[in-house]
């Protein structure tokens, strides 16, 4: 089996066992879904990773654009990238992309539609979220070890009040997920 594969298979696990993700708002209109979740990849040493496990939802009338995002809690892991991707057009494909070991995931930048699906991705700092959208949040992560991380903090600006909003969503690398450290 492939090693993307593996790492999707054993996210997909975690937060199926877990429940799904989840938010803490400061009154703003962009939230991220339920319950917490648990996510683990697999590796050893130097690891890069793509997350995109959190639909951020825009519950406002008006757009919302994302301005910063930043790891909650991480050590030894680092933030390469954060890219906002809209909802696949096709309605039968629309999924989180989910837990892929490398960055950016080549499921979605070469194999599955030749690159289409990638392009329309936007970057934070230009990412709009409109009225009753949801995109999914997808960030690039290099870690070192034993890494984790508590979630992701979104900052965002809603008819020009800035807010922030924090996923629930833990991921840690370990030798081996499911087992013992």
């Amino acid at each position: 089996m492939a090693p993307h594969r593996v790492a999707t298979l054993a996210a997909a696990v975690l937060v199926a066992a877990s429940g799904c993700t989840g938010s803490v708002s400061e009154n703003g209109p962009l939230s991220a879904g339920g319950e917490a979740a648990s996510v683990c990849g697999p590796g050893d040493g130097e690891a890069i990773f793509s997350m995109g496990h959190d639909w951020l939802v825009n519950e406002a009338d008006a757009p919302v654009t994302i301005t910063g995002v930043e790891l909650i809690g991480a050590e030894d892991m680092e933030l390469i990238e954060a890219v906002i991707l809209p909802p696949p057009v096709d309605p039968s494909t629309t999924t989180l992309i989910g837990l892929v070991d490398e960055y950016p995931p080549a499921e979605y930048t070469e194999t599955s539609d030749g690159g289409s699906y990638w392009s329309l991705r936007e970057d934070v700092g230009k990412a709009v979220i409109e009225g009753h959208q949801a995109s999914n949040l997808l960030i690039g992560i290099k870690a070192t070890g034993h890494a984790s991380m508590e979630g992701a903090a979104i900052s965002y600006q809603h008819q020009g009040k800035s807010y922030r909003m924090e996923t629930t969503t833990r991921f840690q690398v370990r030798p081996q997920c499911g087992g013992a450290d």
